[in-house]
């Protein structure tokens, strides 16, 4: 019986140490998942950082564009008024002072409401 107990104590002692191996290769396993999982992770927020600085100068070139675009359409819209009143100032300057007064006149009498005119009405 004492060779029995012999054994079984092999036994058990063989089992622990096992066991011990087992429990020091997932400690090991634990410890490689999580560098991996920590390397992953440094990774991913690399990733994102330079998705956001991608953005970030993106964005900073479509304002440019669209800057740029305003002040086209500003310019072009400024240009447009002065061009216009450049004409209506070429078409005031050819009206000839008979015209003028008579317009003068006219204008006068709607004010004042003299008779036979549309201010007397």
């Amino acid at each position: 019986m004492a060779a029995k107990l012999k054994g079984e104590g092999a036994e058990a002692k063989s089992k622990l140490s096992r066991l011990l191996e087992t429990e020091v290769e997932l400690e090991s396993m634990l410890e490689e998942a999580r560098q991996e999982a920590k390397r992953l992770v440094e990774l991913a927020e690399a990733a994102a950082e330079d998705r956001v600085q991608e953005f970030e100068l993106q964005l900073e070139a479509e304002e440019t564009l669209v800057r740029d675009r305003i002040a086209r359409e500003r310019d072009q819209a400024i240009a447009a008024i002065r061009e216009e009143a450049r004409r209506e100032t070429d078409q005031l300057d050819q009206i000839d002072d008979a015209t003028v007064s008579e317009l003068a006149s006219y204008v006068l009498d709607l004010l004042l409401g003299r008779p036979g005119s549309r201010g007397s009405d």
